[in-house]
């Protein structure tokens, strides 16, 4: 039998022998909460300095772009496929990483703030030109054709309300349009922008508009902060073809394989070539105004891979006629983690893809 004292001091032995498990267990989580920390610290400062590096070197790259297309307007007022600025970098090292990218002439798509140049009499002027089947290419029955072409709604409405949201004034175009008082019925209220669109992810803000709209409209159209003409040298074969129906789609190529034309004489001339029309009707159907050889924006888009991360960066760069190329606008982003393990840039999608449907 044991005596009292020492069945006493075996307790107190036990209870000894938790508490010091109790307190490891503690210390143990406090420096694995400490380390977890720590670790979360490192990779915060390792994204920002990355980020910051990668920003540098698209900052640079950004640069270099500038100066080229300064040295192309310097050689000519017609830009094409075939210039220098239209090759796609191919990957570059870099310090830790690397570097990929391209430029694409968003002159060459249809500019939706085109749209905002409409009034009521315009509109009213071109629905009796229909009617009459005298029409001729306008920015509405382009855009019209462009949408239809996307499997999109292109019913007049919807390109009436996108008119009345990047026009000035808050006047209805039609009665099946929208402006303020539309807007503020909605849940939440807003109000119209009445200014031109800064980017295409502003378009589901617009009445009848969906973010499925915009993703599938991306390959053809721009949001150029002025009134634009298509440079006929770079645009892509559906662009062209929603132009007008005298460009048929089995039309297009073959003029394509005419590009580069060096003057609006000559595309006019091809064109009557393939159409089998006359020059002087192809001048009344498709006005001459709505169309160029050369261009002014310029977009660059460019992959940034550092120390296991990547970024996407796009700039938009106006290169005046005159003066020096500068950039107006920039969006840099990561490109989340989950998409690169899902199959890398295959699955997401490189920045430049987009370019292989504008390609001659």
């Amino acid at each position: 039998m044991i005596s009292e004292p020492r069945a006493a001091l075996r307790r107190e032995g036990g209870i000894a022998l938790v508490s010091v498990l109790l307190l490891l267990v503690f210390v143990l989580t406090l420096v694995a909460g400490l380390f977890y920390r720590h670790q979360i610290h490192i990779h915060k400062v390792t994204r920002a300095v990355t980020g910051d590096q990668a920003l540098l070197i698209v900052l640079g790259a950004e640069t270099w772009v500038a100066s080229v297309l300064e040295a192309d307007a310097r050689a000519g007022k017609v830009d094409h496929l075939g210039e220098a600025w239209a090759r796609p970098l191919p990957p570059m090292p870099v310090e830790g990483g690397e570097i990929s990218g391209c430029l694409r002439d968003m002159a060459g798509l249809f500019n939706l703030n085109n749209l905002g140049a409409y009034t009521n009499k315009r509109w009213d002027d071109e629905l009796k030109a229909e009617v009459a089947q005298d029409a001729v290419a306008t920015p509405r029955a382009w855009f019209r054709e462009i949408l239809r072409q996307r499997g999109l709604d292109a019913a007049d409405r919807r390109i009436a309300a996108l008119a009345d949201w990047v026009d000035p004034d808050a006047w209805l175009l039609t009665p099946e349009s929208a402006e303020d008082n539309e807007y503020l019925l909605l849940d939440p209220p807003y109000r119209p922008a009445n200014h031109p669109l800064t980017e295409l992810g502003e378009l589901p803000l617009v009445m009848g508009y969906s973010a499925t709209d915009a993703a599938a409209l991306a390959p053809w159209v721009s949001t150029l902060p002025r009134q634009t003409r298509l440079n006929v040298n770079t645009a892509p074969a559906p662009v062209l073809a929603a132009l007008s129906p005298l460009i048929a789609p089995a039309r297009v190529e073959a003029l394509l394989a005419r590009r580069p034309f060096t003057s609006l004489g000559a595309f006019y001339d091809a064109l009557a070539a393939v159409a089998g029309q006359s020059r002087d009707d192809l001048l009344q159907r498709i006005p001459a105004d709505l169309l160029a050889v050369g261009s002014d924006y310029f977009a660059l888009r460019a992959r940034v891979s550092l120390a296991g991360l990547r970024y996407d960066y796009e700039s938009l760069i106006h290169r005046p006629a005159s003066g020096r190329a500068r950039v107006i606008a920039r969006a840099f982003a990561p490109v989340p983690r989950l998409a690169q393990d899902a199959g890398g840039d295959a699955a997401i999608g490189h920045p430049c893809n987009h370019n292989e449907v504008n390609s001659p």
